[in-house]
């Protein structure tokens, strides 16, 4: 009896063995809708990974600085350090250009002589004003020289998430000088 179950047994095993074959892969089919469909692989970009899975394409790319480019027409309100606005300066107008400079780095043109440089947030939300410039080889200032060197400039630029448009900017700046500390708050409206 022990003869023929090893007999029995060596036999299903071999047949086993003779009837397995490899496996072989399939070819997968494509999803044409995943082919069609272009996605943004840069982390530094605001649309990170949306419409992934498809395919890798650098160029639908969006950056938090474009969605702040254009030119904007600013409302300029100056205000005293306990937030009573300064009524012996007009309110003003600027036609200010914001203009990428990265990927995240934008420069603010229009308002004085010289650009004034901002970081926006990955989200695109909030840019602040770029606070540890260099002044000479030596010296590094809090906040960013204005319209004269004497002023240094700190603060934000918000975009509105409130807005419908899409085209109005909150600005609210700290501008500390030889004269005292003054806050410039308005709405830049995209032209």
């Amino acid at each position: 009896m022990k003869k023929l179950t090893i007999i029995l047994f060596i036999a299903v095993s071999s047949a086993i063995i003779y009837s397995c074959q490899k496996w072989k892969d399939t070819t997968a089919v494509v999803d044409p809708r995943i082919t069609a469909r272009k996605y943004c692989n840069d982390p530094a970009a605001v649309n990170y990974n949306w419409d992934f899975p498809g395919v890798q394409d650098s160029t639908v790319c969006i950056y938090p600085v474009n969605l702040y480019e254009g030119t904007y027409s600013f409302n300029d309100s100056i205000y005293f350090e306990d937030n009573i606005l300064d009524s012996g300066r007009i309110l003003q107008t600027y036609n200010i250009q914001l203009v990428p400079a990265g990927k995240n780095k934008l420069l603010l043109k229009g308002y004085c002589s010289n650009d004034i440089q901002f970081t926006v947030q990955r989200n695109g939300l909030k840019a602040y004003a770029d606070t540890t410039l260099k002044l000479d080889d030596t010296t590094f200032a809090y906040g960013q020289p204005l319209c004269r060197i004497l002023d240094t400039l700190t603060g934000t630029i918000i975009k509105s998430t409130n807005d419908s448009t899409k085209k109005n900017l909150f600005i609210e700046w700290r501008v500390v000088s030889d004269t005292g500390i003054n806050y410039h708050k308005g709405t830049a409206i995209k032209l």
